[in-house]
């Protein structure tokens, strides 16, 4: 990982106002295509898991829920979470129903399973604006993903964690600080999986 900066924000914010300007450009159309490539490279990745923490994405977002659907019909146990404030994310079973939730996305109103229930995870689904080729993440700021990903590197288990991202989001470089945390993967429509680590 890169080395982390004493005050990554005001890089942060610069590099996150630019990339959310730049996914806001882009017509529906694009942002279909780069779901349905994303979905057929993480098909293949997540074959044969058998649980598998996803999202429910934006419509800004370069993935859609028919890979959380195809997975579950495929026998794959799906969780979607749930963001509680200064704290690891919950998680919910998929399919539930959902309702917008303190930030305006979408989250599910079925039982909790508690924020360890991630632990069972053989992959986790990680949203981000843009990934670095050291598995250096950039999400949208609420730090809610860094605290399940540290919480979830404390059960020493393989697991992939793979970002999913628009082309153009791999960077040379991503800002990082103190409690980032990385990444194994990510996938893009063009550009497939990258692994970070082997």
């Amino acid at each position: 990982m890169n080395q982390p900066i004493p005050d990554p924000a005001p890089a942060k914010d610069r590099l996150r106002a630019t990339l959310i300007a730049a996914r806001r450009q882009r017509s529906g159309a694009d942002r279909a295509a780069a779901a349905r490539a994303n979905a057929a490279h993480l098909r293949t990745l997540l074959a044969g898991a058998r649980t598998v923490c996803g999202y429910l994405p934006l419509d800004s977002e370069p993935l859609r829920t028919d890979l959380l659907d195809h997975l579950v019909a495929a026998g794959c146990a799906v969780l979607v979470p749930v963001i509680a404030p200064d704290a690891p994310l919950d998680w919910c079973s998929y399919p539930s129903p959902s309702a917008p939730g303190a930030f305006g996305i979408a989250e599910p109103v079925g039982p909790r399973l508690g924020p360890g229930a991630a632990s069972s995870a053989d992959a986790v689904l990680v949203p981000a604006l843009a990934v670095d080729r050291t598995g250096a993440r950039l999400g949208r700021g609420g730090g809610h993903y860094d605290r399940t990903l540290a919480l979830l590197s404390d059960h020493h288990r393989d697991r992939e964690l793979v970002a999913v991202l628009f082309d153009g989001e791999l960077l040379d470089v991503v800002p990082t600080g103190a409690h980032d945390r990385a990444v194994t993967s990510a996938v893009q429509p063009t550009g497939g999986i990258h692994r970070f680590r082997s």
